[in-house]
């Protein structure tokens, strides 16, 4: 049993500093899996801390940073926010005015700046949408919905398919049907 590696010098309850996190024991797994002296080791323990210090001491400036900046950035995102509100409402309002003008009122995004048809106030401008969606049909007439014709289709009338309302009782012969076929 003296080559079973539970049983090697190093690895029982007797050396309680040889496997407590940052000694870097050779036979520990947390170290450098023996390649490096304690030392190095020692070293490379003290050069992580300092890592970790200087992360602490840089997050804490920017925190410092960015509590000074916290008005400016709710204003600014206050901004992005009202204008992607507005799109949202000029584009809203583009489709409402195209859809009874426009085969597809999805063209009149497309094809419409919508940015100009918001005031510098940031209201939206019912007018120059109106204007807008005019100036599309008259440089685009094809886009145009199609108007209901003034006369109503020619009706095919009755081709005797389907069912009917008045029930009439059923000829008892085929010369029968033909009769009535050709009576009416």
């Amino acid at each position: 049993m003296a080559d079973d590696p539970q049983n090697a010098p190093g690895n029982g309850p007797e050396g309680e500093n040889e496997n407590t996190p940052g000694t870097g024991n050779a036979n520990s797994p947390q170290g450098d899996q023996g390649t490096g002296t304690e030392g190095d080791q020692v070293d490379a323990v003290k050069a992580a801390e300092k890592r970790a210090e200087t992360a602490e001491a840089e997050a804490a400036r920017l925190r410092r940073s960015n509590a000074a900046q916290k008005p400016g950035d709710l204003d600014a995102l206050r901004d992005e926010i009202r204008g992607e509100f507005t799109a949202q409402l000029v584009r809203a309002e583009l489709r409402a005015a195209a859809a009874g003008k426009l085969r597809d009122p999805a063209d009149a995004l497309a094809l419409v700046d919508v940015a100009a048809l918001v005031d510098t106030g940031g209201d939206i401008d019912t007018d120059a949408i109106g204007k807008a969606v005019a100036a599309l049909l008259k440089a685009k007439p094809y886009l145009a919905a199609e108007t209901a014709p003034s006369t109503p289709a020619p009706s095919w009338g009755d081709v005797g398919a389907g069912q009917h309302d008045t029930a009439e009782p059923e000829p008892a012969t085929p010369l029968d049907r033909l009769r009535r076929a050709y009576a009416e």
